[in-house]
């Protein structure tokens, strides 16, 4: 037998596939900490709607993770909710013919690592298929917040509350995750595993930016919750008074247009804040060097995966102080401010721009590195994974 624990990536929504190379970029990167330690299959079901001659489709390939079986369905097109239960089956049969390729091509799993809400289909083919394994489970999902409001429904509650009770541990990435859901009553063996980042590729500049005007950078999916109406309207306020700098712009999301819309009406032109679109890893880490404060100000978050990149490379953080973003930015490292208050925001630009605030860059590079890095958090699930196989004592 090898030495190397056999384990099984679940993630339950949120992967990188053929339908969205960028969904769950987060989960993945915890798989791939875990790869040099264990050996990781991945596992992914995804309902895609363009499947038209068959009912499923199933793809197998290597990467940095090890074999990875995404299985596609095909869903039925059921706005009624009782209905959905055959969609429920869909995903099911779809589970149990990924876990036979896995099973022939890699093996049986010692332990499995189920990622964010899992549904139905889901629990039910680690009955059926892999029963007695253990299981972790990690969560990433802000929809726990009472600001959100998705964590919803009697048989979504019921269902994670199984799942959270019958895990081995419950790992969440942040203190505040953990909090709310034990206030919606969700018991179970936490533990605080962070989302990881790639250290060696988000790092500071060799040389400090010089000759050129302060630059603030917002990356985010452009969606209502982080509130970028709001950096604009407080870059305008800064503008206002004269105040010279540049506001650059990384995401795609449903509020693009608009954003691009309310920056022309408080004129702020192009040469002022420019929307770059969606960038890749590398791209987003080079635009990261080349930026002077990272600004986010979300209604609500978890642990922005944003902010760990932005202090890897070395950046002060300006941030709304919401879930885990006061684990992250300490007073060395960043200004955190209310959520929704746009004069503070202003304000804390300001104090950048004018040398007000001493801000590390050093301690939010070594912050990151202790914390967030692949061979921290690795060795974080490793451990769990060892403790959960010593005490159910379930290895195969």
């Amino acid at each position: 037998m090898s030495d190397k624990i056999k384990v099984l990536f679940w993630p339950g929504c949120w992967y990188p596939d053929r339908l969205d190379p960028g969904n769950g970029i987060f989960v993945r990167r915890h798989a791939e900490t875990v790869a040099p330690l264990a050996d990781v299959a991945v596992l992914y079901i995804a309902a895609d709607a363009g499947l038209k001659k068959q009912t499923y489709d199933c793809d197998v390939s290597r990467d940095e993770t090890g074999l990875a079986v995404r299985v596609y369905f095909r869903p039925f097109p059921v706005p009624w909710r009782p209905l959905r239960l055959f969609n429920v089956w869909r995903y099911f049969r779809a589970a149990r013919r990924g876990i036979r390729t896995l099973r022939s091509g890699w093996g049986t799993p010692d332990i499995v690592h189920l990622q964010v809400n899992p549904p139905w289909g889901q629990i039910a083919a680690i009955k059926a298929s892999l029963p007695g394994r253990p299981f972790i489970f990690t969560e990433h999902w802000s929809g726990y917040h009472r600001a959100s409001g998705e964590f919803r429904g009697f048989f979504r509650k019921r269902l994670t509350a199984w799942v959270v009770r019958r895990a081995f541990a419950v790992t969440t990435v942040s203190r505040n995750l953990q909090e709310i859901m034990e206030s919606h009553g969700l018991r179970g063996r936490y533990r605080v595993v962070p989302n990881a980042v790639r250290c060696d590729l988000f790092y500071p500049a060799a040389t400090p930016r010089s000759g050129s005007l302060p630059l603030f950078l917002h990356v985010s999916r452009l969606t209502p919750l982080k509130n970028v109406a709001g950096i604009l309207r407080a870059a305008a306020v800064l503008r206002g008074q004269g105040r010279d700098f540049r506001l650059h712009i990384v995401g795609e999301g449903k509020d693009r247009k608009s954003l691009e819309k309310l920056a022309v009406t408080l004129s702020l032109g192009e040469a002022f804040v420019r929307f770059l679109g969606r960038k890749d890893e590398a791209a987003l880490a080079e635009i990261m060097r080349q930026a002077d404060c990272f600004v986010l100000f979300s209604h609500y978050e978890n642990l922005p995966c944003v902010i760990s990149e932005a202090m890897a490379s070395g950046l002060p953080v300006i941030a709304s102080r919401v879930g885990g973003i006061a684990e992250q930015v300490q007073a060395e490292t960043g200004i955190l401010v209310p959520p929704g208050d746009e004069a503070a925001l202003a304000k804390a630009m300001s104090d950048i721009l004018d040398g007000n605030v001493s801000l590390d860059r050093r301690a939010a590079r070594r912050f990151a590195e202790e914390n967030y890095s692949y061979a921290e958090v690795g060795k974080r699930f490793l451990l769990l994974y060892q403790e959960a196989l010593k005490k159910t004592g379930s290895r195969s």
